[in-house]
Parts: C-alpha cells; structure tokens; sequence
C-alpha cells in the first residue's frame, strides 16, 4: 500500500496530535515575536512589507501580524533619497545572504530614529525571496554618539580659536590628541596643525627650538611651572605646562604657549629706564653702582688687572642755571656727557650721580693712566664748548677726583668717599683740575 493509501486511511484522531503541535508552535512563534525587545518586520523582494510583529507594528505605525495589502518600506523611510539608498543594502544581502547597519526609520509619531537593523534571507538558497529584519532601537546611543561628537567640535572650535598656542597629548604622554594653528605660525611649524593630530610626540620635537623641545617633553617634578624662552626670530614665548585629570586618573598634558614678545619689550624698556638718568641717558646711580660693584668683584678673582674710578663736577654750574637759565644748564649737562662719551673705551662708563656730579669708571686703568685719562677728559671740557641756539657758546670747567681701585678694597661706598675726596681737593685748589686719591 502506498503511503498516500495509507495517510487516507489513518483515522482523524490520528491527525489532530500533529495539527495541534503546529498551532501550538505558530502561537509560541508569535508570543516571541510580539512579547520581545526587538521589531521583527518580513518584507518581499521588492522591499514591501508583508509581516511586522507588535514593537514594530507600535513604533512604526503599521498593520499587526500578516499584512493584507504590502506596504512598501518607502513608508518608513525619512525621505526618498534614503530609501534608495537602502535598496543599496539589497544587494550585498542578496550577495552575502545577511546584511547589519544602522539605519534612521520614521517612527509613529513622524519622529526619526535609529535603528541597529539585520536582515537575513529567509530561504538562504534563494536571493530573490523574502527577507526577515530585527530592529533594535539604538536612537539613545546615537544621540549620545552625535552629542560626543558635536562636544568634540565644539572643543576642536575652541582650541583652533584659542588666541595662544595649544597642543594636548594622551594620558600616555605619546600622542598628540590637539593642536591649534596659533601654535604652528608661533613656531615657525611647516604644517597645519590638524595634521599633528595623531602623530607621537616625538615626531613634532625635530621641529623645535631644543629648550622648547625639552619643555614640551617633561611633564612633571619641579619642571611643571611656567618657562620663558627666547626665539631665533627674536620672539619670546611663554610655555605654561596644565596637568589634564580626572581625580586621581591621568587624561593628558595640555601645554598653552604665550607669546610674551611684547611684555618682553616692555620689560626692557622699564629696566632701562629704571638703569638710566632721563636727562642724559647714561647710567643713574644705581646702575653706575651696580657696575662699579661688579668690577670690584672682577678685581677680586684676578679678572681685572687695575681699574679706576673717576668723579667729576661742573665747576660754578649754579652760576650757568643762574645766567642763562636751566633750559641751558641741561643743555650744558647733555653736551658735557657727549664730550666726556667720546673720550671712554669700550669697557668703560659713565653715570650721573645727581644734579651736575659724574662718574667714570675707567676698566683697566692703573693709577698713571687713570690720571693721564682725567686729564684727557678736563682738557676736553675745557676746549669744547656747549653751543646753545639764540646764545652761543657756553663754556664751562670741570674739578675731577680719581681713586685707584685696589684688589683688597673694603666696599664701593669707600672708594666713593675717596674719589669725592679727591674731588673736593680739585675744587678746594682752584677748580679744572685733576686730583688722584694718595693714601697718607
């Protein structure tokens, strides 16, 4: 008997065991397909929608369990350049037999969202069959994702806009993770600074004046304070060193580079002026004093042989101001250190001490020729005249004291008294003269 025969003549009762297990299992199907995290849709071929379990039919609006008329996918779609562009993925699933992306879908209620979406033939043999898609909702990780990365420009904006010099390496202090443009045109960088991103922190150090090389490649102990440095081209920066952490957790290092190029300038202007007098431009006392101290010193260490310090004072100077007035007395100063400028080598100098008092150290000079010098230097007062307009020449003299400065010298405020007394002695026996100090 053949099967068949034998089929039709198995009684009913035989038969329900095997149709009750299949309803059973198509109910057990369905309660996983509905009670489950994930939206299961069937579509055709053609890419219509045929099935959508209850989170698919509850999110994206459509028909639950076996749809009557398909519906195309163009429904869920945001606009029509993304469903064309999803018919894309038809053909690596017809390729592959599966496929995975993540994909934005129009929700019920016309909002997007993204879906972690996979699809898989459902007769793998047969790539022209219908295809089955689980969508897990990952919209909160994407927003996540999107907001990251919008934080990440914003602090790429930041940075790039920065008006000093940045650059920020890992936690490993091996990579760069940032760097500016401000930070490429202060150094000189011969590329843009996108390109550092990425690259190990030694890669940039070749590019680099060798103190901010080593700057930039400690980063920590008793080096993370601020450094000044000088550039070839003159510019000096400023590298301020900024540990990045989270607690205790190490994220980086961020080093921001000022250019101090004109605080520097300015520096040096006040110390100028704070070193000279404003009439006459020469040292005032203080820097006069300063020097004079360091060539003691010089003597002292057998770094200088002899050297000489010289004072000197315009003779009846109150006689010019009352004359002529003090327009012309600091005329007669500012001529006076002109004259006495030409007469000094290169390692000597001259300072005001106040009012119309000078002194000169003569570097070098033993007592005969520190004498011969002072001499030199009245002689040349004397013969040469401050010429002042709508008056003419005014001649003028000067007294000069000169005391030998000595190896074993106490202090500079003692050779001080003994040029002044020296000086007073110039001025006591006549005036336009030179006296050297003897000790008695």
């Amino acid at each position: 008997m053949c099967c068949a025969a034998v089929r039709k003549a198995m009684p009913a009762r035989q038969l329900r065991p095997s149709l009750h297990a299949r309803v059973e299992q198509a109910h057990l199907i369905s309660a996983l397909l509905d009670h489950g995290s994930a939206l299961v849709l069937v579509a055709g071929p053609r890419r219509e929608i045929l099935y959508a379990n209850k989170r698919a039919s509850e999110r994206l609006g459509l028909p639950l369990g076996r749809v009557r008329r398909p519906l195309s996918f163009r429904t869920i779609h945001t606009n029509e350049e993304r469903f064309h562009a999803f018919g894309e993925l038809y053909q690596l699933l017809r390729a592959q037999g599966s496929v995975r992306t993540e994909w934005e879908l129009r929700t019920v209620n016309e909002e997007p969202c993204w879906f972690d979406m996979q699809g898989s033939l459902l007769t793998p043999n047969d790539p022209e069959g219908n295809v089955i898609w689980t969508l897990i909702d990952v919209n909160a990780k994407h927003k996540a994702e999107a907001e990251l990365a919008n934080t990440q420009q914003r602090l790429e904006a930041i940075i790039d806009h920065f008006p000093f010099g940045i650059v920020v390496t890992d936690g490993e202090l091996r990579h760069i993770v940032a760097a500016n443009q401000v930070l490429t045109r202060m150094l000189g960088l011969p590329f843009a600074a996108d390109t550092l991103v990425g690259e190990p922190v030694q890669a940039l150090m070749p590019h680099l004046p060798e103190s901010i090389a080593q700057a930039l490649q400690t980063a920590s102990g008793s080096f993370l304070h601020r450094t000044e440095h000088a550039l070839p081209n003159g510019h000096h920066l400023e590298i301020e060193p900024l540990p990045l952490a989270k607690g205790a957790q190490p994220l980086g290092q961020c080093w921001v580079l000022h250019d101090i190029t004109d605080y520097k300038k300015r520096e040096s202007i006040l110390q100028a002026l704070a070193l000279t007098d404003p009439l006459t431009g020469v040292s005032n006392r203080r820097a006069f004093i300063d020097r004079l101290e360091m060539e003691m010193e010089h003597l002292r260490l057998g770094e200088v042989a002899n050297a000489a310090l010289v004072m000197l004072d315009i003779d009846h100077f109150k006689r010019v101001n009352d004359t002529y007035g003090h327009a012309v007395g600091d005329v007669v100063l500012k001529h006076l250190v002109e004259t006495v400028s030409g007469e000094l080598r290169k390692d000597d100098m001259l300072g005001r001490l106040g009012g119309e008092e000078f002194a000169v150290l003569l570097s070098g000079a033993d007592p005969q020729v520190a004498m011969k010098r002072a001499e030199d230097l009245r002689t040349a007062m004397e013969n040469h005249p401050a010429i002042v307009e709508g008056i003419g020449p005014v001649h003028f003299t000067a007294s000069l004291g000169i005391c030998s400065l000595e190896r074993g010298a106490v202090s500079v405020k003692h050779c001080l008294e003994r040029a002044d007394g020296a000086l007073y002695i110039s001025k006591r026996t006549g005036r336009n003269k030179s006296t050297l100090w003897a000790t008695r």
